[in-house]
């Protein structure tokens, strides 16, 4: 629902205020959904692990270290403002990126990280009828690790993505692309011609994260049997010879043989298709609010004895 109110973000009593595109909203606060998964136990594990580390695993001169770090690190931002992370939320974000990836956590703060462009480009399907739908991404020369996060196949018509899931790192590289179908179908399943898929990928390095890098593609139909596939270009037609231009349709004056048509609103049988049927005045109708004039009445009497008239003239009963 959206109000005119201040802007701001975050549960207030029973309602849950949240900034949109069309201004700021409120909706009713629900318990969120909890299945439980394979991968969320595990998300579950890493987060808990690295924070009960900052009390049993470090000692007070780290712990004094990680939070004169962390005044260097800003906070996500929101409502266009941020602050610093303290020690225990710099320690716990870098451990549990650690982790993610398979790499062991650390009990001192690592150096800040400048990252280079993301090396990875577009996101390509490929519909072959042998080896089924293929999503290749392109990447180009990698120097960090590349996390790769899904978001479950979706209408074509989204535009933006919604709630990703991490899906492992990037492999190498073959011919400039990366095959990263196995981890996508393994989490999601196969996808189906006409969705569309999102994928977002995000360096790493120490346990810093670069900024996300967001590409999508909708996945296309199989070719049929003899049809050219659909990454081999088209054969070019030769070109025709060059033709004097055509004169346009307002000087040509010569004249169809055909009719001229005009559009009047019905067909030509409309105007006949009640002619046989017999019509009945309104003020014979019962319950019909007498709505005519004296004109109209006059004229609907003066009907009535023509009528009689005519046919005392037929029957002969003027004559005797």
């Amino acid at each position: 629902m959206k109000v005119i109110d201040t802007p701001r973000s975050g549960k207030i009593g029973t309602q849950v205020a949240y900034p949109s595109p069309y201004g700021q909203c409120f909706h009713t606060y629900v318990v969120p959904r909890n299945p439980q998964s394979d991968a969320q136990i595990r998300m579950r594990i890493i987060f808990g692990s690295s924070s009960s580390g900052w009390g049993f695993n470090l000692t007070e001169p780290q712990r004094q270290r990680w939070g004169l770090a962390a005044l260097n690190v800003p906070s996500h931002p929101s409502l266009g403002q941020y602050s610093h992370l303290s020690g225990q939320q710099f320690c716990v974000k870098i451990n549990s990126t650690l982790r993610c990836v398979g790499q062991p956590p650390v009990d001192e703060p690592p150096a800040p990280v400048v990252f280079a462009p993301s090396p990875v480009g577009q996101l390509n399907i490929v519909n072959d009828p042998e080896t089924g739908v293929r999503l290749l991404l392109d990447v180009g020369t990698v120097t960090e690790d590349i996390m790769l996060f899904g978001q479950a196949p979706c209408s074509r018509g989204r535009m933006k993505h919604r709630r990703v899931c991490y899906l492992g790192l990037v492999g190498p590289a073959t011919n400039g692309q990366c095959d990263v179908t196995a981890p996508y179908t393994a989490r999601f399943g196969p996808p189906r011609p006409g969705q569309k898929i999102f994928l977002v990928t995000c360096q790493e390095k120490n346990g810093w994260k670069a900024q996300d890098q967001v590409t999508s593609a909708i996945v296309p139909s199989a070719p049929l049997p003899g049809d050219p596939p659909a990454n081999e270009p088209h054969p070019v037609e030769p070109a025709a010879a060059k033709q004097s231009p055509a004169p346009p349709q307002a000087l040509i004056t010569a004249s169809s043989p055909l009719p001229r048509l005009m559009y009047k609103g019905s067909t030509p049988d409309a105007p006949r298709m009640h002619s046989g049927s017999e019509r009945e005045h309104p003020v014979s109708i019962p319950c019909t609010p007498l709505v005519h004039g004296a004109q109209v009445a006059l004229g609907r009497l003066a009907g009535l004895l023509d009528v009689a008239l005519r046919r005392l003239i037929s029957t002969g009963a003027l004559a005797r």
